[in-house]
C-alpha cells in the first residue's frame, strides 16, 4: 500500500473516531473503521487496523473490542475528561 500525506495520521484520526462514535454499545468493526478514516483520505487494510488497535492499547488506550456472531467491533471504554 503506497502511503500517502495523511498516512501518518492514520492513529491519531482511529482514536478521535473511537472517542467521537463508540462506546460499549456502539462499537465499530472493522470495515466500518476502514470507511471513517477513507472519509479523511486515509487507506487502510483490515489487518492494519488490528495493529493500529494494539499499538494504541499498548499506548496505554483501553480499547475495548466485542465479539459477535456476524462481526466484532472496537470501542473506546474508557475515557478522560
Amino acid at each position: 500500500m503506497p502511503r500517502t500525506v495523511n498516512q501518518k495520521m492514520k492513529l491519531l484520526y482511529l482514536i478521535r473516531i473511537l472517542s467521537e462514535k463508540t462506546d460499549e454499545e456502539h462499537a465499530l468493526s472493522t470495515r466500518e473503521l476502514i470507511s471513517q478514516l477513507a472519509a479523511y483520505g486515509i487507506s487502510a487494510e483490515r489487518k492494519s487496523i488490528y495493529d493500529d488497535m494494539e499499538c494504541l492499547s499498548h499506548f496505554g488506550y483501553d480499547i475495548g473490542y466485542v465479539k459477535s456472531r456476524k462481526e466484532g467491533g472496537y470501542y473506546l471504554a474508557s475515557r478522560e475528561f
